[in-house]
């Protein structure tokens, strides 16, 4: 379990994301630009004041660009729409549910769009830019993840049809180009029975089953991938949608973190990266699959007096070449998601 900035930040991540810590040894610095062919990074950044700042980063011109900055209450989560300079992030109410909001940053106004949820995070928006895409708690439900479609147009919500009321989403990913949204599903009992077992018999828990899904931009699926017994810190389709880079690691034991890319059709998967000492984790491939991105950290006894005990990169790995280069990173905090444009 990722060692986090302080207890206050522990508990709001372990709860609503199980985030672990990943890192990498010193890497080359970027000189050229050549294998970018995105524009920007869009990366939400925890401070040591515990604030979220949601940072724009245009790849090209080195440039850091803040549109969000406020104080953390659950989980860092944020998108942004070019088309209306709006953010979209979720916050914490009076009647401590957490639920979306946005802020114009035309008019700097903040608005919230959603009462209804006990939970929301994982936002992704559409091509159009038209839909959102959460991940959401229902009233009443503090485990069943379920998927929800808000329509920014018409202000109306759409729940996941789900009748299984075991299966919960743990990651979820939104393809702009081919309209596709991978979700990763688990047993909600399972998993319970899991940790209840290893808890029993005094032993660390066994890695929990995750299923694989192609889902359109309806929420209906389309397409079963198939399933993988490990502890999971990351999965996201390819723009082609022909494969899908997760992140993940066999035991609790040696975690040695691995990056491995599925291909859909042949149902094969072929392993990219690992490391025994270092984690690593939320892979993503760049536009045309020469490499991906990726989140690295150092896995570390944290001592109080240690000004950067938690640095967080986002590196870029060249599959030609097989190098590693950091592309991002600030001082003072620590990086928790990020996405590509």
């Amino acid at each position: 379990m990722r060692k986090l900035l302080n207890l206050k930040l522990i508990l709001i991540l372990f709860l609503f994301s199980a985030i672990f810590m990943i890192n990498i040894t010193k890497t080359e610095s970027i000189t050229s630009t050549k294998e970018n062919k995105e524009n920007h990074l869009y990366i939400n950044f925890v401070d040591r004041k515990l604030n979220q700042v949601f940072y724009q980063y245009d790849i090209n011109q080195k440039l850091n660009n803040v549109l969000l900055k406020k104080k953390i209450t659950e989980y860092p989560t944020a998108t942004y729409s070019k088309l209306t300079n709006q953010v979209f992030f979720t916050y914490k109410t009076k009647n401590k549910t957490s639920q979306l909001f946005k802020k114009n940053l035309n008019s700097n106004q903040t608005t919230q769009l959603t009462y209804e949820f006990n939970h929301v995070d994982f936002l992704a928006l559409d091509e159009k830019e038209q839909r959102l895409f959460m991940r959401v708690l229902m009233r009443g439900s503090d485990r069943n993840f379920q998927l929800a479609i808000y329509d920014l147009e018409n202000k109306k919500i759409k729940n996941w049809d789900n009748k299984d009321k075991d299966k919960s989403i743990q990651l979820m990913d939104y393809n702009p180009i081919q309209k596709q949204l991978l979700l990763v599903t688990y047993s909600v009992k399972e998993e319970f029975e899991t940790i209840d077992h290893a808890n029993k018999k005094g032993t660390l828990p066994k890695p929990p089953s995750y299923t694989f899904s192609i889902y359109n931009k309806e929420g209906k699926k389309v397409k079963n991938i198939g399933s993988i017994n490990a502890f999971l810190t990351g999965a996201s389709l390819s723009s082609d949608g022909k494969n899908i880079l997760i992140s993940y690691y066999n035991n609790l034991e040696e975690q040695t973190s691995k990056i491995e890319s599925i291909d859909i059709a042949k149902q094969k998967a072929t392993l990219l990266l690992q490391d025994s000492k270092m984690n690593i984790r939320e892979p993503k491939y760049n536009k045309d699959k020469s490499g991906f991105y990726y989140l690295a950290n150092a896995n570390k006894q944290i001592k109080l007096d240690d000004k950067n005990a938690n640095e967080v990169t986002i590196n870029f790995y060249d599959l030609a070449v097989k190098k590693i280069k950091e592309v991002w990173s600030m001082e003072d905090g620590e990086t928790v998601n990020f996405y590509i444009d």
